[in-house]
C-alpha cells in the first residue's frame, strides 16, 4: 500500500469513524494497533492493519514507514494513576514523534487528538480559545497537555495540527451512552442543584474535519478547537436525550456529598477488579465544573469548518444507532 495515511486507535469509538470517512475520500488507510488490540469496528474495512509496540522503535518504524499523513487517536481516558496516563498519552505521541522524524521526514502532516481537558474549564460562560493558558485539573488532562509539549518540540520537523474536541458523543460511544441507558429507565440524574454548561460535538464532525484537513493541510504547528459552536446546559443534554427516546424521565438530584461517597465506593470495587472506575474522584471534579466551554471559530475562519450535527440531530441519530444495535 503505497502513500497510506496512518490512524492510531482507529479502532476506537472516534478514530474508527475518522477510518471511514478517510476511506469515503479514496484514500488507503493504514491503522495502527497494540500487538492484542481488537480490531472491533474495523475489521471488516479494506484497511492495513498493522501491529507495533509503541516502545519498540524498530517495530514503529516499521509500522508507519512509508505513510504520507500520521492522524494519533490512540490513548487512554481512563488510567489508574497519573503515570499511567503519562505513558498513554504523552509517551506514545512522543514515541510516535520519534519514529516518524526518522522515516518519515517529508510527512505531510501529524495530527494529535488531544482534548478539551488538557485546556481546562473556563471561567464564565465565555467559550474560550486556542489562545487561553491551560490549566488542566485532571491527570487525564495533564497527560493530554503534556502530549502537546512534546509535539511543540518536535515543531519545524514537518507539519503538526492539535486538535482539542470536547465532551463527544455519537454511535460507538460507551461513555456518554450511560446517560441515554438511565434515560432508558427513566431517570434523568444531575449532581448538585446547579445547572453547568458545556461545549460538546459529534464523533462524526470530528471524521469531518479530518476529511476537511487533508484536503487543506495548514503549514506548520497548529491548534485548532473543534465543536457544535454551541453552548449546551446540561438540563437541555438530558431534555433533548429524553425527547429523542420518547422518554419523560425523573429528574434526580444527587447531592454532591452522596456523588463523592459513590465515586469512593466504586473505585474501591474497581481497584479490587484491576479497573477504572467510570465514576471516580477526577471524574467527579471534571464534571461539578459549571463551565466547559471552548470556541470552535478558529477552525471556521481558518479552514471553513463548519459541524454538520447540532445537538438535536446529533442525539436522534445516537438513539437511532443505539437502538439499531441493541443498545437500547
Amino acid at each position: 500500500m503505497s502513500n497510506p495515511v496512518l490512524v492510531t486507535g482507529g479502532n476506537g469509538f472516534v478514530g474508527s469513524h475518522v477510518v471511514e470517512a478517510l476511506l469515503n475520500d479514496g484514500y488507503a488507510v493504514r491503522c495502527l494497533l497494540r500487538p492484542h488490540s481488537e480490531p472491533k469496528w474495523i475489521e471488516t474495512l479494506p484497511v492495513d492493519i498493522v501491529r507495533a509496540d509503541y516502545f519498540d522503535q524498530n517495530a514503529l518504524r516499521k509500522a508507519i514507514s512509508g505513510c504520507r499523513t500520521i492522524l494519533h487517536f490512540a490513548g487512554a481516558v481512563k488510567a489508574a494513576t497519573y503515570d499511567a496516563y503519562l505513558k498513554a498519552n504523552a509517551q506514545t505521541t512522543k514515541a510516535l514523534l520519534e519514529a516518524a522524524s526518522d522515516v518519515c521526514p517529508n510527512l505531510d502532516l501529524f495530527l494529535l487528538c488531544s482534548s478539551q481537558a488538557a485546556l481546562g474549564p473556563s471561567p464564565s460562560l465565555d467559550p474560550l480559545g486556542e489562545e487561553a493558558p491551560p490549566y488542566p485539573i485532571t491527570s487525564y488532562g495533564k497527560s493530554k497537555f503534556e502530549a502537546e509539549n512534546i509535539c511543540r518540540q518536535f515543531e519545524g520537523k514537518f507539519p503538526i495540527t492539535i486538535i482539542r474536541p470536547p465532551a463527544v458523543y455519537g454511535p460507538r460511544d460507551i461513555d456518554i451512552y450511560i446517560f441515554f441507558k438511565l434515560v432508558k429507565w427513566w431517570i434523568s440524574p444531575s449532581i448538585g442543584s446547579r445547572n453547568r454548561y458545556m461545549s460538546m460535538v459529534n464523533a462524526l464532525d470530528i471524521a469531518r474535519f479530518c476529511q476537511l484537513l487533508q484536503k487543506n493541510i495548514p503549514s506548520g504547528f497548529n491548534l485548532y478547537h473543534v465543536t457544535d459552536g454551541e453552548v449546551h446546559s446540561w438540563d437541555e443534554v438530558s431534555g433533548t436525550i429524553a425527547e429523542a427516546m420518547n422518554r419523560r424521565p425523573l429528574r434526580i438530584n444527587v447531592p454532591v456529598g452522596v456523588a463523592l461517597a459513590v465515586s469512593k465506593l466504586l473505585s474501591g470495587v474497581a481497584s479490587v477488579s484491576g479497573r477504572m472506575a467510570t465514576l471516580n474522584r477526577e471524574k467527579l471534579d471534571d464534571i461539578m465544573q459549571s463551565y466547559w466551554l471552548i470556541s470552535s471559530r478558529k477552525a471556521e475562519e481558518e479552514l471553513g469548518f463548519k459541524p454538520e450535527f447540532k445537538l438535536r440531530e446529533g442525539v436522534e441519530l445516537t438513539v437511532k444507532w443505539y437502538r439499531e444495535k441493541g443498545w437500547l
